[in-house]
């Protein structure tokens, strides 16, 4: 029955991507990615298999895919706060900066995440020398934006009593991003951080179902689309939606905090913040330009096929993540 009732959605879906993705300008079948920047990744009947995978775990709820989901007698949860880590990520509290690496790293994981999400980038950050932490909180950031970041802001004053440190750097991946910023902003945590590295973050807001929302024409969409959202991301999944007052609040009168900088990185594949250009900031007139780094992932391979959830682990967005540290003296 639960396969009947997304049917329809399925089919409409089908048909967004394949205005979504160009067609092959060869004609021949053996292009994968148009010429032009902003124009797809493949053919519409050759959507990227890990593509079309990954709407299906997202929007998908078949039974079948509740293997990797733990058990919640209560009904409590959303699926992504039962969705099992992807990795394991330890804190060393006996970290501590150094004169060449003088601000403790605080990375913070999206919603349905855990910290384990970075157990790649934060064992490459420790071996170029950074006091490297992370926390898990909000259920998975499946919590409300504001108590979520309530949680975040304690952990951070934790890491700069411990360390000795005045700042912090931080890096967010999606909703991680909107919740260090809301600490920034609202929570008064801006003259703490040095620099945001902000990974695929909707610091604009996303459209509802993301890449899924040209389809949702009808009051029976919208309300599977509300359903969905609500079932998987919790309640924090509607305060990243374009237009929310949690959005609006943490860009009032202005993107950026002062003092601090920001690098942001987005990657044109993906189909869980829509449009994906609502990752970037935008710098004031008059101000130093190179204050925010707004940076495709394709524009270190244009032919890369990186998905909303991976970037924490892809290698390219890694490498990107540490340049934009090691910069920073």
């Amino acid at each position: 029955m639960a396969q009947d009732r997304f049917a329809d959605l399925r089919t409409e879906l089908t048909e967004r991507l394949r205005h979504f993705w160009r067609p092959d300008p060869s004609g021949d079948g053996s292009a994968d990615v148009a010429p032009e920047a902003s124009a797809g990744f493949a053919r519409a009947d050759r959507v990227p298999e890990e593509v079309a995978r990954e709407i299906v775990d997202n929007y998908d709820d078949d039974p079948q895919h509740t293997r990797n989901i733990d058990e919640d007698e209560s009904e409590a949860l959303p699926l992504l706060a039962r969705v099992r880590p992807r990795g394991m990520f330890n804190d060393d509290w006996r970290a501590r900066p150094t004169p060449t690496h003088p601000w403790p790293v605080v990375l913070i994981h999206g919603t349905g995440s855990t910290k384990g999400d970075w157990q790649e980038l934060g064992t490459e950050l420790r071996e170029d020398g950074w006091a490297v932490f992370a926390p898990d909180f909000g259920n998975r950031a499946t919590a409300l934006v504001e108590e979520s970041a309530e949680q975040i802001g304690a952990y951070i004053d934790a890491v700069l009593q411990v360390t000795g440190a005045e700042q912090v750097i931080l890096v967010g991946h999606s909703q991680g991003g909107i919740l260090a910023r809301y600490w920034m902003r609202l929570l008064g945590g801006a003259p703490k951080v040095r620099h945001l590295v902000c990974l695929a973050v909707p610091n604009h807001g996303t459209t509802m179902g993301g890449v899924v929302n040209p389809v949702i024409r009808t009051q029976l969409a919208e309300n599977i689309a509300n359903s969905i959202v609500h079932a998987w991301f919790g309640p924090s999944g509607f305060q990243q939606i374009h237009g929310h007052p949690i959005i609006e609040a943490i860009n009032e009168d202005g993107d950026l905090d002062e003092g601090v900088s920001y690098t942001c990185i987005a990657t044109r594949a993906d189909t869980v913040i829509q449009p994906p250009e609502t990752c970037f900031l935008e710098v004031p007139e008059g101000e130093d330009p190179d204050r925010v780094q707004n940076l495709w992932i394709q524009d270190i391979e244009p032919r890369a096929v990186v998905l909303h959830r991976d970037l924490p682990w892809d290698w390219r967005v890694r490498r990107m993540v540490r340049m934009a540290l090691d910069h920073l003296r």
